[in-house]
């Protein structure tokens, strides 16, 4: 497929890592040299290019996770994609799930969680920050994902979710054990709730809840990478490493009563 005028375009090479949007007759300014837009347009993605000053770098198509750490807005802390894969997958989201997120912030996790539920699922993002709102709607039309996220202005600890019998139920916020109870109410019968928070303190209260409202099988991860050199004569770890960002409890629900913890 060719690149086209107002595409997205993941440039590599050299040293060079950057994602730019491709307008017509603009320059593109790297640390190994300039590219002119108009030498892009019309090219294949996966081709080589020269820059001004003869260093070669490829065109490759961006991955969501290269839009949104390159180019998405912020007005949050987000979820960042070693804990959002950990995230799909302990919930077991894919294409069809009906998925609810509670504190979406600027849309991060949001738009993955979209991506893997296309074509038929559904996600229902809520925070009650408006601010919050506007930018991950920006981000979800960026990304050509808003067809599948429902983006509510609503507060679930005062007012609950909308929806019943959903698939997975995903907290990210300040006090998500307050939360626990709407969000358990608005999952299947064996649902699955994964919460998100950076800190020890936080989990006790979390774990505490997930008892109370007889949840079973939960696990609690701590996701690390570290990225390794890929120089075919200086292949070894990176000399920092990508550590805590937060906790990621899951677990899933049973047939207890709902609408009182256990005593």
């Amino acid at each position: 497929m060719p690149i086209k005028e107002g595409d997205y375009v993941l440039i590599v090479g050299d040293g060079v890592r950057s994602v730019v949007r491709v307008v017509r007759g603009s320059r593109i300014s790297t640390i190994r040299g300039i590219i002119n837009a108009d030498d892009i347009i019309n090219r294949e993605y996966g081709t080589l290019i020269r820059t001004n000053l003869g260093y070669s770098v490829a065109l490759l198509r961006p991955l969501i996770t290269d839009m949104l750490l390159e180019r998405a807005d912020r007005v949050t802390q987000v979820i960042y994609p070693k804990d959002a894969a950990q995230i799909i997958i302990g919930a077991g989201v894919g294409p069809g799930s009906r998925v609810a997120e509670a504190g979406v912030g600027s849309g991060f996790m949001t738009a993955i969680l979209a991506y893997y539920v296309r074509p038929s699922g559904r996600v229902y993002g809520y925070d009650k920050r408006e601010d919050a709102i506007s930018t991950a709607r920006r981000n979800l039309e960026m990304l050509g994902l808003l067809d599948w996220v429902e983006l509510k202005l609503r507060d679930v600890i005062a007012d609950g979710f909308a929806e019943r019998d959903l698939d997975a139920v995903i907290l990210d916020m300040g006090d998500p054990w307050n939360a626990i109870p709407k969000a358990t109410e608005a999952l299947r019968p064996d649902g699955t709730l994964v919460v998100y928070v950076p800190t020890a303190n936080q989990v006790i209260k979390v774990l505490t809840a997930m008892s109370d409202y007889g949840y079973v099988d939960v696990k609690m991860v701590d996701v690390m990478v570290r990225e390794w050199k890929t120089e075919p004569n200086e292949v070894r770890p990176q000399t920092w490493v990508n550590a805590h960002t937060g906790y990621i409890l899951i677990g899933r629900r049973t047939l207890r009563s709902v609408t009182q913890p256990a005593k």
